[in-house]
């Protein structure tokens, strides 16, 4: 699933396939709506709830209620029906979104960054290289601003390609002669996608222990931001 931005969706695979999607209908309808499309998606396939073995969820960053949402879902299913959670990093995903542009050769992407909006002014950014037919870290996840990213990432070699919901009111700060706007197509992180990621770390046996699992937050949320303030005054 992916709850991490603005409109979520529920992807099902069965053994190596994926075999469904689904979008939620709205802005932020995660809570009212996440379980009914999963239900959905099971009933169509003649499926239970406890047919499912694995979850994928997108661990953050993001959205901190979206990320709250999917981390309490797997945790519910792990206890309810044993099921194993892969968590991913939701930069990873949206990075995952560039790889069919690549394949369907209609972009010559060598390095690319996946944005988010981290409000306030600032961003959560990470950087990917294209190497041997995948995406690879160029850095970790970041908190910065546009300008410290196009300082860092943009003034010189191959073009940087750039997709993430943070463009949806930004894009005029992230235009630079270095930079190419992807797709707006591209920019919502996918359930597909989570995915995709998600059968490569199962496979590795890269589970989560729903114990201790928590969401990959990088700052606190506003809330929390404000009432420290309020105090240091």
């Amino acid at each position: 699933m992916e709850t991490s931005g603005r409109v979520g969706s529920v992807a099902l695979g069965i053994g190596d396939s994926l075999v469904a999607q689904a979008d939620l209908s709205g802005f932020r309808r995660h809570s009212s709506e996440l379980l009914v499309v999963v239900s959905d998606l099971l009933g169509r396939h003649r499926l239970q709830p406890q047919d499912i073995s694995r979850i994928y969820i997108p661990k953050g960053p993001g959205s901190f209620t979206g990320i709250r949402i999917a981390v309490t879902f797997a945790k519910m299913a792990a206890f309810a029906i044993a099921a194993k959670i892969v968590a991913i990093d939701t930069l990873e995903a949206l990075a995952e979104n560039a790889t069919s542009v690549i394949q369907n050769k209609t972009a010559d992407i060598r390095r690319l960054a996946a944005i988010l909006d981290a409000k306030r002014g600032l961003f959560y950014i990470a950087v990917f290289d294209w190497l041997n037919d995948h995406f690879q870290r160029k850095s970790d996840d970041l908190l910065i601003t546009a300008d410290d990213f196009l300082g860092r990432f943009c003034s010189q070699g191959a073009p940087v390609h750039l997709l993430g919901e943070g463009l949806l009111y930004y894009q005029k700060q992230f235009e630079h002669p270095n930079t190419v706007i992807l797709d707006k197509a591209l920019w919502p992180a996918r359930a597909e996608s989570v995915w995709r990621l998600g059968q490569k770390l199962a496979a590795e046996g890269r589970f989560e222990d729903p114990y201790t699992l928590v969401p990959l937050y990088i700052r606190r949320p506003e809330a929390e931001e404000s009432v420290e303030k309020k105090r240091l005054i």
